[in-house]
């Protein structure tokens, strides 16, 4: 130990055991957590089990039946609630004979597990699983408590499960690590969304005569090229430029006929400085430009989802904590990113934590048929994660 309790890296490295970090990822990986349906029962037995045997305290939470999510706590004294955020639920592996694996047989070759959840994100959390293990093996006690939250349904946006936790109070930490695939880097900054759904209303009459009717996919065309010139001119330093992308649309009857209505929905992504409110002044401008060329046009929005934009300073607690944790872990310092697309940790900052994004595992692999997880870099992270812990439980910071 060192002074402030935190156990030396070497000693945490001597206390992993890389059969059992193995083993626990090959029983999660090995028992299906698809969502869509949303079958994560079986794994939250699973991780439950896995959470007992360490000792801690467990809990399941479901935000309807089937969908449970596993709430484990080890309680010392009276410091701050760290929270550690991974995700039970998998995608659906799809065709299995696009798989050189079997997607939900946990098969190691050359270093690596191969199968759906592997790295996104049951990885993240046998690493998690094995750091609490090597600091108990350790002797470690936390000032504070550490809470492991095993979630359902992320891969739905996370409403049923880590958002239903917070919004009932079930978990409310001081600060919080969010177990996703970053290939062991640091994210520190999160880019925020807005789907957007927006109507444009004609009137429908014979093709032959356009002119007596009114085309509301002719109206939504240039409320399109209008959008994407109201923008925002903003750009982050470690997100990059906010973005916008029409994701479908939806049109008319027949060919014959002037459409009478026209939907398109429009996914717009949004950096530190934007807001919900930002994006629908946006929008507002964008129908006033468009009725520039067409006065007649009539435009509906609705925003059926919308989650803002976050960063954590370079030197909070938390940030320097995962980062030194990390440089300890792999012998190189740790970068410090953004992340583009939405996770969990969107929950807990807006809860009042701070938080940061990492894990084992490289995205590019996650919802294809070639997901795997380097088993070093796993070793590598459950260090990491054991050093984070031990430090912000310590009243170490850093």
């Amino acid at each position: 130990m060192s002074q402030n309790g935190v156990p030396e890296a070497n000693i945490l490295a001597g206390c992993l055991d890389r059969d059992r970090l193995v083993g626990r990822l090959e029983q999660l990986v090995r028992t299906p957590s698809e969502n869509p349906p949303g079958n994560e029962e079986a794994a939250a037995r699973v991780a439950r089990s896995q959470c007992e045997e360490l000792g801690l305290d467990v809990a399941e939470h479901a935000a309807e039946p089937g969908r449970p999510s596993v709430v484990a706590r080890w309680r010392g004294g009276d410091g701050a609630t760290l929270a550690y955020c991974s995700h039970i639920d998998v995608v659906p592996a799809g065709d299995p004979s696009l798989w050189e694996h079997e997607p939900f047989g946990a098969t190691v070759r050359d270093g690596r597990m191969h199968g759906r959840g592997s790295s996104d994100a049951k990885g993240p959390i046998a690493a998690a699983l094995e750091a609490v293990a090597m600091l108990r093996a350790a002797g470690f006690e936390p000032r504070g408590t550490l809470e492991l939250d095993l979630v359902a349904d992320e891969e739905a946006m996370g409403f049923k499960g880590a958002g239903y936790l917070v919004e009932r109070g079930i978990v409310a930490p001081d600060v919080a690590i969010v177990g996703e695939p970053t290939s062991l880097r640091v994210v520190r900054a999160q880019r925020g969304a807005c789907w957007l759904r927006i109507t444009t209303l004609g009137r429908a009459t014979h093709g032959s005569a356009p002119e007596r009717g009114v085309s509301a996919i002719r109206h939504m065309a240039e409320l399109v090229r209008r959008l994407e010139e109201t923008v925002g001119d903003v750009k982050h330093p470690v997100l990059g430029a906010p973005s916008i992308n029409v994701g479908t649309i939806r049109g008319g009857e027949k060919v014959n006929i002037v459409p009478a209505s026209c939907v398109v929905e429009v996914d717009r992504r949004t950096v530190p400085g934007e807001s919900r409110a930002t994006v629908e002044a946006e929008v507002a401008r964008a129908i006033e430009l468009a009725r520039e060329r067409f006065p007649e046009l009539d435009a509906r929005v609705e925003i059926p989802f919308a989650c803002e934009p976050f960063e954590v300073g370079e030197q909070s607690a938390v940030v320097r904590a995962v980062a030194g944790a990390v440089a300890d872990a792999t012998g190189r310092d740790a970068q410090l990113v953004g992340f583009r697309g939405a996770s969990d940790a969107r929950f807990l900052y807006e809860a009042g934590a701070d938080v940061v994004v990492m894990g084992p595992g490289d995205i590019r692999v996650a919802h294809t048929a070639h997901e795997f997880i380097d088993l070093d870099e796993l070793e590598r992270c459950a260090l990491a994660y054991a050093l984070a812990f031990a430090r912000l439980l310590s009243g170490s910071g850093a």
